[in-house]
């Protein structure tokens, strides 16, 4: 007997769940393109704008050097504390206030411009100064070096000696370009991975038949396009779009039923809003009396728009017969082709719903000798058990509209088939192309 596929079991090694979450990740970004491209887009103009708007600072060094007069007669530990003192002296407010007045700076704002500190293993004091302007930058770290002697904490126990005069920078010292686009690169790329998640998973929708296989655990037994026209029966017409999809439908369904064979085949929706109620059962009964089947398609919905082949408000249905209003034959209307027979809904808003639990199983008894398969329109599985209460006299076909419905209510739907044991022969992917790769089948 056909029914849903078990769970896989993981029994590959480390390294191919490596490769597999790639090729998922690599599949999230494709899908999401369009997200990922965007805030990419978004992300460079913002690095791309901040580094135009911000100033540019620019860094000046020079260096001077402090050696002992011989006389100095002091332990290598405190030499190398005064030279520390000095490095501090460079910035300190005192020195600063000197030259403030020559370079237009306050003490206060050099003090966060200049840095002093002992080149390692020398007797050397570099003198570092950040600025907007390049030019102040060398001007600042060169009047700093120069009227360092004149604030010495030693006393004049020192020689200073300006080894290196400050330069003009030809290129800023922040922003770093090559790093902030480096570090802007990897943002976007976090991001657009975390937006293209979140876009997956709020907007998501099973357009794919191997994904819609994956999700539901179920044969994919066809893949139909976008019905050109709601109202049809392409399956009548070779020349449309739909016919060979159709024909493959059926094929399928025979072939998953082989070796036990269903007269009773329920269609139910994974959306509760599918915009092609009925056209799947509609065609497919049509594609069925095409190869000598006797065929009773039956409307059991209660709620949706339907296929105008199987909407006969005036006329006595379903619930009619279930409620033991008038017989099956009166009831039953000529179907859009020979062979081919409809059973409308009838007055189901007359009618307690568990008639259909109580007395379904009858009414299929009576079609026996008449019809070879009976092929029913449920409510959507998300809404209505009316599926699954039919579906246990013989077995179910979950329809997917291609773009509609997220993966997580597919695989709800699997599972909570799954849960009852329904005998499910398959699902069919409605609203899109057909691939080139055939769909895998999954076997019991």
């Amino acid at each position: 007997m056909s029914s849903l596929a078990s769970p896989t079991e993981e029994t590959g090694s480390a390294s191919v769940a490596v490769r597999g979450g790639f090729r998922a990740l690599g599949a999230l970004l494709w899908r999401r393109r369009w997200v990922v491209l965007l805030v990419v887009a978004l992300v460079a103009n913002v690095v791309a704008a901040g580094l135009v708007l911000v100033d540019r600072q620019y860094t000046a060094s020079a260096r001077v050097a402090a050696t002992p007069k011989a006389e100095l007669a002091t332990s290598p530990a405190s030499y190398t504390d005064l030279l520390g003192t000095i490095a501090d002296v460079a910035e300190s407010r005192p020195l600063l206030a000197d030259i403030s007045g020559e370079v237009g700076r306050s003490a206060d704002r050099l003090r966060d411009e200049v840095e002093g500190q002992v080149v390692p293993d020398t007797v050397i004091i570099q003198v570092s100064v950040t600025d907007t302007d390049p030019e102040r930058a060398a001007e600042i770290a060169n009047l700093v070096v120069e009227k360092l002697p004149d604030h010495d904490p030693s006393n004049g126990a020192f020689d200073y000696h300006v080894t290196e005069q400050a330069v003009v920078p030809s290129s800023s010292s922040w922003p770093n370009i090559p790093l902030t686009a480096l570090a802007g690169l990897g943002l976007a790329v976090l991001l657009a991975i975390a937006a293209a998640a979140v876009a997956d998973r709020v907007f998501r929708t099973v357009t794919d038949p191997e994904e819609m296989g994956e999700v539901s655990g179920t044969a994919v037994l066809g893949v139909v396009p976008k019905p050109s026209d709601p109202a049809g029966v392409p399956a009548l017409d070779v020349d449309a779009e739909e016919f060979q999809s159709l024909r493959a439908l059926r094929i399928a369904i025979e072939f998953a039923s082989a070796e036990d064979p269903a007269r009773l085949i329920v269609v139910t929706s994974a959306s509760s809003a599918d915009p092609w109620a009925g056209w799947t059962e509609v065609n497919l009964a049509a594609a069925l009396a095409e190869v000598g089947h006797r065929v009773l398609v039956v409307n059991a919905d209660r709620d949706g728009e339907v296929h105008p082949a199987l909407s006969a408000p005036s006329e006595p249905g379903l619930y009619d017969v279930l409620a033991g209003a008038c017989e099956l034959s009166d009831a039953v209307c000529a179907g859009p082709t020979a062979l081919v027979d409809v059973l409308p809904l009838g007055q189901a808003h007359l009618a307690a719903p568990s008639l259909l639990e109580m007395r379904f199983r009858g009414l299929l008894d009576e079609t026996e000798g008449s019809y070879d398969v009976v092929v029913v329109h449920a409510a959507p599985v998300a809404g209505s058990e009316d599926a699954r209460i039919m579906a246990i006299h013989g077995a179910m076909l979950l329809t997917v509209p291609a773009g509609r419905v997220h993966p997580r209510f597919v695989q709800r739907a699997a599972d909570h088939l799954r849960g009852i044991r329904l005998r499910v022969l398959g699902s069919v992917l409605l609203g899109t192309r057909p691939g080139r790769r055939r769909p895998r089948q999954r076997t019991a």
